[in-house]
């Protein structure tokens, strides 16, 4: 009697952004933000699945099978270190960008796995030396197809566990970033006002004297000739001197003129 061979087939994830996902080695533990840090270039690692938010991506889509990953916790994208390509280069996370460095490719296999590989460089996320205790860091690496290389995503059906450490963590890191964004948009704002002339800046005597001199400023009224005043004062003492000379000349007349009255009548 022969015997039927049957060859087992592993559904293969499908993939939609709007949900959330796990991403396992070929030991279980689940590719995570070390320490729930929510900042740029924040380590990228394995370690034991607690479901927590900080284990979980999604995929946004970018392209034809091409996505940047996403982490449910921080925010923040997969990403390749100074947007290396060479064998070793490290995965941390960045904030979401316009760059080929966050681009991934996820290649399924036949037994439900896939390769993750860079868009950019061609390479294959990888455990670094192969570890698979906590902590191991993630890197890129040429395609050599071993365990290190295939991970397994598999969709998050549970509700995650956030500690209250790590919500306090992003609270405050949520805090300073809004902090940071209101500076920058202050800076901005303040770079892009116009420039307005201002007069120099005048010292207080400066003013002072300013103030005393303005009269001599203003102009004469219409009519009025300058320093008249000043003109007066000769033409009266010329006008008092001729009136006393007048005076005398004219009473020297009247004296003769009674004198010789008097000799007619004697």
């Amino acid at each position: 009697m022969a015997v039927k061979k049957t060859t087992k087939k592993v559904a293969q994830t499908v993939i939609t952004e709007d949900k959330f996902y796990t991403i396992s080695a070929a030991n279980g533990k689940v590719v995570e933000v070390a320490d729930y840090n929510t900042d740029n270039g924040a380590k990228i690692q394995l370690w034991d699945n607690a479901g927590a938010e900080w284990q979980q991506w999604s995929f946004v889509r970018a392209g034809e099978g091409v996505y940047r990953v996403k982490n449910r916790f921080t925010g923040k994208m997969m990403d390749l270190d100074c947007s290396g390509v060479t064998d070793g280069t490290r995965v941390h996370q960045w904030e979401g960008a316009n760059a080929s460095s966050q681009l991934w490719v996820v290649d399924p296999l036949n037994d439900g796995r896939c390769k993750i590989k860079s868009n950019l460089a061609g390479k294959c996320l990888d455990v670094v030396g192969m570890s698979t205790e906590n902590g191991a860091p993630l890197q890129i690496w040429s395609d050599v197809n071993g365990d290190n290389q295939l991970w397994a995503i598999e969709e998050v059906t549970r509700k995650p566990k956030t500690s209250a450490k790590a919500q306090a963590a992003k609270a405050k890191a949520e805090l300073e970033a809004a902090a940071d964004s209101l500076t920058e948009a202050a800076k901005a704002a303040a770079q892009a006002a116009p420039v307005q002339e201002t007069a120099p800046a005048v010292s207080a005597p400066a003013a002072a004297a300013d103030s005393v001199e303005e009269p001599a400023k203003k102009p004469a009224r219409r009519g009025c000739k300058p320093k008249a005043a000043a003109a007066k004062k000769p033409a009266a003492k010329k006008a008092a001197t001729a009136a006393a000379e007048t005076a005398p000349a004219k009473k020297a007349p009247a004296k003769r003129t009674a004198k010789k009255a008097a000799k007619t009548e004697a």
